[in-house]
């Protein structure tokens, strides 16, 4: 290398550095917008802490809480809205962060909006509010949070959850209970009524993980005790079954279902002297269950107890004749 090319590679390099001293000069590194998007409300504050501007705009004067709402980015929403961040800014488009939450359909961030006093009704540039996009975009928990004069809406969401829950629309409830826990906190009711949800849906991992946390807050919850040994059951978890209905059973000794099913369980481990003890239990408190007897009558046959099992078979025979003729093509039984 001849000395002028030394001196414009010396010149090169002169000026890489100069470009990289003057990105780091001009800030480029983590920037406040990307704290924003991915609701890092922890270095969100830092960058605040350190003089970033809560208050800058982009290109279309949108606000980073416009940002915060078009990415579901609650924490950081709520954090900006701490800051002052006006809560019904505008956009170029006449656009408020309600309207791209509503648009996006966003629920969370669009709650935390209202409650911090969003107007659901301002029209933008193209005459739309809020409510119409919640409304176009058919989510009913979305239009609730959009009718604030109903009430505070951290008081509504387990009355809503349980009202969508009824009218069979399971999803949309089990992100209702969701709202009353992230507003309210935990509560062994919303946990029982999401575990319900959850098995309308066939979501039977979540559900048993639902009533679990309804019984570490209610050691005294004997239906979340009772479906959780129902899964396990389902699942050929005998064992844990067998303690789920055991615990039923201290709240509530009178739960026929629950001695019937913990019968059941003892009946799929093999040990038939504690089955029929739970099935004997199951028609001392519901002696017009049908069920016990029935799997009574099979095990006692298959014992060798003839006689103990037709007595049954000749109860169900007077009261349920249908099962009747069905232990009896079982066994079979004399008729």
């Amino acid at each position: 290398m001849n000395n002028d090319q030394k001196e414009i590679g010396s010149r090169l390099t002169a000026g890489v550095a100069m470009l990289v001293m003057l990105f780091l000069l001009a800030g480029c590194g983590p920037y406040i917008q990307d704290a924003v998007r991915g609701n890092d409300a922890v270095q969100l504050q830092q960058m605040i802490e350190r003089g970033a501007d809560p208050m800058k705009t982009g290109f279309k004067d949108e606000t980073l809480l416009h940002v915060a709402a078009n990415h579901n980015a609650v924490e950081a929403a709520r954090l900006l809205i701490q800051s002052g961040v006006k809560i019904d800014a505008r956009d170029k488009d006449g656009r408020t962060p309600l309207h791209l939450a509503a648009f996006r359909g966003f629920v969370e961030t669009s709650a935390l909006l209202v409650e911090h006093g969003a107007d659901p009704t301002l029209a933008d540039n193209r005459g739309q509010t809020p409510l119409h996009l919640a409304r176009i975009g058919g989510d009913p928990l979305l239009v609730v949070v959009m009718m604030p004069d109903e009430g505070e809406l951290a008081d509504r969401w387990f009355a809503l959850g349980n009202r969508l829950a009824e009218e069979g629309q399971f999803a949309a409830a089990l992100q209702a209970y969701r709202l009353e826990l992230a507003s309210n906190g935990e509560d062994e009711r919303v946990y029982y009524n999401m575990g319900l949800c959850h098995l309308q849906l066939e979501q039977v991992d979540a559900a048993l993980a639902a009533f679990q946390s309804a019984t570490r807050l209610d050691h005294g919850y004997a239906k979340a005790y009772y479906n959780m040994g129902v899964i396990f059951g389902g699942q050929g978890r005998y064992d844990e079954a067998v303690a789920a209905f055991r615990e039923t059973l201290r709240i509530d000794p009178a739960d026929g279902e629950a001695w019937y099913n913990l019968g059941n369980c003892y009946d799929g481990l093999h040990q038939d002297d504690d089955a029929l003890d739970a099935w004997e239990n199951a028609l001392r408190v519901a002696p017009e269950m049908p069920a016990p007897r029935f799997n009574m009558a099979l095990t006692l046959s298959r014992l060798g107890h003839h006689d103990r099992a037709r007595r049954h078979y000749d109860a169900l025979k007077r009261t349920h004749p249908d099962m009747a003729a069905e232990l009896a093509s079982l066994l079979p039984l004399p008729q």
